[in-house]
């Protein structure tokens, strides 16, 4: 008897990890895109019944799903409802953007003495690595458990001169939903074969108090930066770092975003709202710190993000306009979520006294941004 109850224990302890990620991932399809790709979508629970979902087209996020204060369950990332939504939208609702993040001045860059030429945009700019980002990719993944977490990993091969940027590179992104908290882990690893530059976000749009549910004018915000980099007339950084105290920008204590936005100031006209990079002007480090609390005060739902990454770039949704429906089957008008994507700052491949965004083949590159929540 006594030998049966250890072989049982053993076959348990064999089959465990098994049984988590039966329990707390789910695989199934999404749709086909337009040239015949199949496209998954990747769910993770954890044991506080978080739900987590994301589709291998951009490695996108496209669902955050836990309770508000009085027990009602909403998806607080904006998202679209099919594949086709997906392939025509031009704002890349929660997709993973590289190879570079932000916009690139002249659509060029000089690495090691080369000028490197991208693909060239609105104004002669490169935005988001151009029309063929990484956002409208279908990435290779498998899906992972452990007795603290589960996750999906997605990969993307990047190949020499893709978008114009020198390297083959390999990324990796692992979304990282622990078990025992409300919290999402977002890792990126990247190697490349010769010299180069990157920048990775995630580029989702949130609303704590619901997805389709109205506008983020309520929502309280808290950004600990200190300074901002101030841009030109077509958003290329000047090359300076301003302080914040004495604009609207300044979120060093919690403010209600829609206040901030109603004082007409000159920094908000030309995007009738936020879209404005910080810096956090800190020394590197391998544990991610906090930079941003967003707290809606009539759900309770709290979002507390820290990150290793050097900026953060602030959006309103300023340019959504309702010709967009999202999964609720509700159009987004402006203002329907906000962005707080974690980064390096924009155009930095030409503003040397910016953080170094270059990435050489000794030393691979790893970030990590962790997204809590939780009800206040």
């Amino acid at each position: 008897m006594h030998k049966l109850k250890r072989s049982t224990f053993l076959i348990f302890l064999l089959l465990w990890p098994s049984v988590i990620s039966a329990a707390a991932t789910n695989v199934e399809p999404f749709g086909l895109t337009s040239k015949g790709e199949s496209v998954s979508q990747i769910t993770l629970t954890n044991d506080r019944d978080m739900r987590v979902a994301l589709i291998s087209y951009g490695a996108t996020l496209t669902t955050v799903e836990f309770a508000d204060r009085s027990g009602k369950v909403h998806n607080v990332v904006l998202s679209l409802p099919d594949m086709a939504s997906y392939e025509r939208t031009q704002r890349r609702w929660g997709g993973i953007i590289g190879r570079y993040a932000g916009r690139i001045a002249g659509a060029q860059f000089q690495l090691d003495g080369v000028t490197h030429r991208l693909e060239p945009g609105r104004n002669g700019v490169t935005l988001h690595g151009g029309n063929n980002g990484y956002d409208k990719r279908v990435w290779a993944f498998r899906t992972h458990a452990d007795a603290r977490s589960v996750a999906a990993i997605f990969t993307l091969l990047s190949p020499v001169g893709d978008q114009g940027f020198p390297g083959a590179l390999r990324l990796e992104v692992t979304y990282r939903l622990m078990r025992k908290a409300n919290e999402l882990r977002l890792e990126y690893r990247a190697t490349t074969s010769a010299p180069t530059v990157v920048n990775f976000t995630n580029h989702a749009f949130f609303n704590l108090a619901g997805a389709g549910t109205g506008t983020i004018a309520n929502h309280n915000l808290t950004i600990v930066a200190d300074h901002y980099a101030p841009t030109d007339a077509i958003k290329i950084p000047t090359g300076e770092l301003l302080p914040v105290v004495g604009t609207p920008l300044d979120f060093r204590q919690p403010q209600r975003v829609g206040q901030a936005m109603d004082n007409n100031h000159p920094l908000l006209a030309a995007s009738k709202g936020f879209d404005h990079s910080y810096s956090f002007r800190r020394p590197a480090s391998v544990r991610p710190q906090p930079v941003a609390i967003l707290h809606d005060p009539v759900s309770g739902r709290r979002m507390t993000i820290a990150t290793t990454e050097p900026g953060l770039q602030f959006n309103t949704g300023n340019g959504f306009d309702g010709t967009e429906v999202g999964s609720e089957g509700v159009a987004y008008p402006i203002y329907s979520g906000l962005a707080l994507e974690t980064q390096h700052l924009p155009n930095s491949p030409n503003q040397p006294i910016f953080p170094s965004t270059r990435l050489n083949p000794e030393k691979p590159f790893y970030s990590m941004t962790t997204y809590r929540f939780s009800i206040r």
